[in-house]
């Protein structure tokens, strides 16, 4: 994107923003999960890679191996118009029986049982770092995405699908 994705504007304020408005109202505990100490400024602790350059599956590790609570909301960084109301709906089907519980097609929109740390571990020394393939070894439950929070949860992953995302929308 030529940027760090969490910085990208949206609405007149970065994408973390928005993210970190629809959490706050939900949780306190918060944490970033990132290398870049510029994410400092929302006020929330940073927490940079225990192991580097392992994407995803590296800084959902970070995230819960510093977490205080066994059930962790998941975000990642690239989804500006997520909500409130949409991760209430997140939490209210967790039943604590899976490992994971995250929207289908959306598995960085989730909540991860620190359970996962020994799977995330032996992933990450075996350098297999494809999030997909990890929780198909996982006890996982996908929820249903209905047409009304389909673009809500969309990440984004350039800035020319970024404009197309904010013209359908």
């Amino acid at each position: 994107m030529g940027q760090e994705k969490g910085f990208v504007n949206h609405n007149g304020s970065p994408f973390i923003s928005h993210i970190l408005e629809a959490l706050s109202s939900i949780t306190d505990q918060i944490l970033i999960c990132t290398n870049q100490s510029e994410y400092g400024q929302f006020g929330y602790p940073c927490i940079p890679d225990e192991i580097p350059n392992c994407g995803p599956i590296g800084g959902i590790y970070t995230g819960l191996l510093h977490s205080k609570t066994e059930q962790n909301l998941v975000l990642s960084c690239d989804i500006p118009f997520i909500n409130t109301p949409v991760l209430k709906n997140l939490i209210a089907q967790y039943s604590g029986k899976f490992d994971i519980t995250h929207y289908t097609d959306n598995p960085l929109i989730g909540i991860y049982n620190k359970s996962i740390i020994a799977s995330l571990r032996t992933s990450i020394y075996t350098r297999q770092l494809k999030l997909l393939a990890l929780l198909s070894n996982l006890n996982v439950l996908k929820l249903p995405v209905s047409n009304e929070i389909a673009p809500l949860l969309k990440n984004i992953n350039t800035m020319q699908q970024y404009k197309q995302t904010v013209r359908w929308n």
